[in-house]
């Protein structure tokens, strides 16, 4: 028979069974012709049998029974491993699920294949996340976890570990990054971890959204006076969004984990396309506008492959170069320079909502600027919308764009 042909049929298969018996009889020396066909003939062989009657892999709870009868272990004897004789039992019966804590310890203490155990080909554990490190639970509040969204946080706190690694699987696990801790007042307390898990929330919806091709050039002064005065409409704040991402930039709003102190961030996203991403934490109409303008700033001016990513607190009074050259850009573009010259002293607020209709920008502008600039921040509350952002914007801070 042709040695060197796959087997294809039940009778070449017989056929090459009957001849691999021959040869074997035989015994040939190593480095014969007849060694060299019945070698051959067995990878044949072993093809076609592959193909044709396939041995499904063992589950994970038969390799662990296989395993523990190989070692001579009881069932106390995995306790540790697992946590609890009671957690044991009910592994084995199939009542409950191995955690990717529990197969992590199966595989480097009894030294059970990672794909049997995960039930999917993987051929090596993925790095362990702590959860203890991340704000899991409140992620999971936010929806964050798309799989677990919906169910109770009791329901779900055990498989914490998969929620994370489900989570950060398109960036290859959780991957901390360098940032400039200069504009967070409370950057002594600021949680890293959680910075990060914000920033891959916001790359995640972004990189989800089919959004023109972004040209720096487009983005003009007129284009950009157009923006400011989107905020004189009642639903100013969703007009600027969907005017942003028309012209290719990326606006995220995801809600403001404990500990990051953030407002806004300007980040590089997939083939380098510019994110703007907003918390809303202050809820309030000119943190919204100084903020987006601030980050519009960085994305223009700053943002590249030497600065991939701005975190913001705006109102942390942050000297550096780069967010006072993105304070002058927000200020500047908002108001002109000349026009704040003319009503920097302003006082009354029928004065103020003068003003911001002439310049055809809504009050909080205004108002907010004179609260920064006497750093005053209880001058002016009923103007600036304190607490009516987010009713006014009629939308989720999770589900824009819905």
């Amino acid at each position: 028979m042709n040695t060197h042909k796959l087997l294809k049929t039940p009778d070449e298969h017989a056929a090459a069974l009957e001849r691999l018996e021959g040869l074997m009889m035989l015994d040939p020396p190593e480095g014969s012709a007849e060694a060299d066909e019945l070698e051959i003939l067995g990878l044949l062989i072993d093809t076609y049998e592959k193909r044709h009657f396939p041995i499904n892999a063992p589950s994970a709870t038969e390799a662990i029974r296989f395993r523990m009868e190989q070692m001579g272990l009881k069932q106390k004897d995995l306790a540790p491993l697992l946590g609890a004789k009671s957690r044991v039992s009910e592994i084995l019966s199939g009542k409950r699920p191995l955690t990717l804590a529990m197969a992590r310890a199966l595989h480097l203490k009894l030294k059970i294949p990672a794909d049997i155990l995960l039930g999917r080909d993987e051929a090596e554990m993925p790095e362990a996340i702590n959860p203890a490190d991340y704000p899991v639970k409140e992620m999971h509040k936010y929806g964050w976890f798309e799989k677990w969204k919906g169910l109770d946080w009791s329901e779900v706190k055990g498989e914490a570990e998969e929620m994370l690694q489900a989570f950060f699987s398109m960036f290859s696990g959780p991957r901390h990054f360098a940032f400039n801790r200069a504009g967070f007042r409370d950057s002594s307390q600021l949680d890293e971890c959680s910075l990060d898990a914000w920033r891959c929330r916001v790359l995640t919806v972004a990189g989800k959204r089919p959004l023109p091709a972004f040209d720096p050039g487009e983005i003009t002064p007129t284009t950009l006076s157009e923006l400011a005065q989107l905020s004189r409409f009642r639903d100013g704040p969703r007009r600027a969004l969907e005017f942003l991402q028309d012209r290719g930039i990326a606006v995220v709003i995801a809600s403001h984990l404990s500990k990051t102190y953030l407002d806004g961030a300007a980040l590089l996203g997939a083939e380098n396309r510019p994110v703007i991403g907003l918390t809303l934490r202050h809820d309030r109409f000119d943190n919204f506008w100084f903020t987006l303008f601030h980050e519009v700033g960085h994305v223009l001016l700053h943002l590249g492959e030497d600065n991939r990513s701005f975190f913001d607190d705006t109102e942390s009074g942050d000297t550096s170069r780069l967010e006072a050259e993105a304070n002058e850009f927000a200020l500047g573009h908002l108001i002109p320079a000349w026009e704040w010259r003319r009503i920097q002293n302003l006082r009354l607020a029928d004065e103020i909502r003068t003003e911001a209709k002439r310049l055809k920008i809504h009050p909080s502008i205004i108002a907010g600027r004179l609260r920064r600039q006497a750093n005053d921040y209880r001058l002016h509350r009923t103007l600036v919308g304190q607490g009516k952002l987010r009713n006014t914007l009629g939308f989720d801070a999770e589900s824009w764009p819905t």
